[in-house]
């Protein structure tokens, strides 16, 4: 390592990691790679060149093993001063991946990988929907990424950094995940950004809303004219199309503590209390062996596991679910038989079916199929009256007696959560952006449905 003489990089040093840093703020992009205080980094071809607080700049070779404590980096047995830069002719090393640019180490957000823009967005798409996804729906998702990213940085400044490399922003891999597709959709978009009034929209985006996006009052909170939720306009499948999760009483009964403070005891029974317009949990109420607790829906599925509970867009029961009963916008729609005249009740019969309802005769699986198989009401009538008032024949939670006619399945001591999509459900689907796209969407029209009042601009 050949540590050179301050006075002869001064300049530069005040050139590259000082001068103009408010400037270029919102061209180049600070991702947070790291903040663990050891580092291993690496170059693909020529030496690490890095230059420290005061001035003194250092040839590292082609790897360094960093340690960083109370503002002083330890390289190689020699102490350097936060923050420190490291630059090189080839692409640099971190962590299994590769990344242009340079890395920045601050004391207070750890290892940065600072970049332009573009070349930040080169390094998201990939992550977000990788290459074989139509040429539209790249587009789209680079319009939306871009805008991500400098809508981010207005408020992380005080943090130190813009972004993390993880879905808690977007996933972005680096240099070595690039594609030359992918990185043609970020050209051909280029420095276009959406726009609503004078300011920079909030693109947020997730995987599959599971059949109607969210509005981002009823998961986080605030009024965003366009952020509330629209329904899928394109038939789509995608892997998570259906899923199911099981957790203990004892698991949620400490995510409640957690949320609100409050020991309700073992947990009894789980209600769906709110939806909205396309069928999501807004709110659910817990009903405890000592209390009864009622909490956004968003706020539960993020404090039990978010990768696990994969959306609030829960279904009754997975039994009768497939995605055959979903109409275009993924809501289930009613069937009924050629023969259901054949079927129908008398109005006695659907006075007494109502009555057995509401004493608690059917499951909620078996409220949901009569609502959207009128045919089969008849057989559930049939059935309804040899069980009488007491229901034991399924092991299924009983229908609450709720305005949204359903709890969460129950299994023992656990519950069982049946749902659709995944992600909060907040601005753009992927899954649909990608559906749209195949069926001759541009991007410019996906982007004008998931963020609806939005323009399209030059970022200047």
């Amino acid at each position: 390592m050949h540590i050179y003489n301050r006075r002869v990089f001064i300049f530069f040093l005040a050139l590259i990691l000082f001068s103009g840093a408010k400037n270029s703020f919102a061209r180049d992009v600070y991702v947070k790679l790291s903040s663990s205080g050891s580092y291993s980094i690496g170059i693909t071809s020529g030496n690490l060149v890095m230059t420290d607080s005061e001035g003194r700049l250092a040839n590292l070779g082609d790897s360094a093993n960093i340690s960083v404590n109370n503002g002083v980096a330890r390289i190689m047995g020699n102490s350097f001063f936060l923050p420190i830069r490291i630059t090189g002719t080839g692409f640099l090393k971190f962590n299994g991946r590769t990344y242009r640019g340079a890395f920045l180490i601050t004391q207070r957000a750890g290892l940065l990988n600072v970049l332009d823009l573009e070349q930040y967005v080169c390094g998201v798409l990939p992550g977000e929907v990788g290459a074989s996804w139509p040429e539209q729906a790249l587009r789209a998702q680079a319009i939306t990424a871009r805008t991500y990213v400098l809508r981010q940085s207005l408020n992380r400044a005080e943090k130190g950094y813009d972004v993390v490399d993880t879905d808690a922003d977007q996933v972005y891999k680096g240099a070595g995940a690039e594609t030359e597709k992918t990185n043609r959709a970020v050209l051909s978009t280029a420095s276009e950004v959406l726009t609503y009034g004078q300011e920079l929209a909030q693109t947020y985006f997730h995987s599959d809303s599971g059949g109607h996006t969210a509005n981002i009052k009823d998961v986080w909170g605030g009024d965003i004219p366009y952020l509330t939720g629209v329904p899928e306009v394109v038939n789509y499948k995608s892997p998570v199309s259906v899923w199911n999760a099981r957790f203990t009483s004892e698991r949620i009964q400490g995510v409640i503590k957690k949320v609100t403070g409050a020991d309700i005891g073992k947990i009894k029974e789980i209600q769906v209390s709110d939806v909205d317009e396309g069928g999501r949990a807004i709110n659910m109420t817990f009903i405890g062996e000592r209390a009864t607790k009622t909490i956004k829906a968003s706020q539960f599925r993020t404090g039990l596991d978010p990768r696990t509970l994969k959306s609030t867009m829960f279904t009754p029961s997975g039994g009768n679910f497939n995605a055959s009963d979903a109409g275009a916008g993924g809501r289930l729609v009613a069937t009924q038989n050629k023969n259901s005249s054949e079927s129908k009740l008398t109005f006695e019969e659907e006075q007494q079916i109502a009555k057995m309802t509401a004493e608690g005769v059917f499951t909620t699986t078996e409220i949901l199929d009569m609502i959207r198989n009128p045919a089969k009401q008849k057989n559930y009538y049939e059935t309804g009256k040899g069980r009488g008032s007491s229901n034991n024949s399924s092991s299924s939670t009983p229908a609450i007696k709720n305005k949204y006619g359903y709890s969460i399945e129950k299994s023992g001591n656990e519950f069982v959560f049946y749902g659709r999509g995944w992600g909060h459900g907040v601005g753009m689907c992927q899954w649909g952006s990608l559906a749209m796209a195949e069926q001759g969407w541009t991007a410019e029209n996906i982007l004008m449905h998931y963020y609806p009042g939005t323009v399209i601009k030059k970022f200047r």
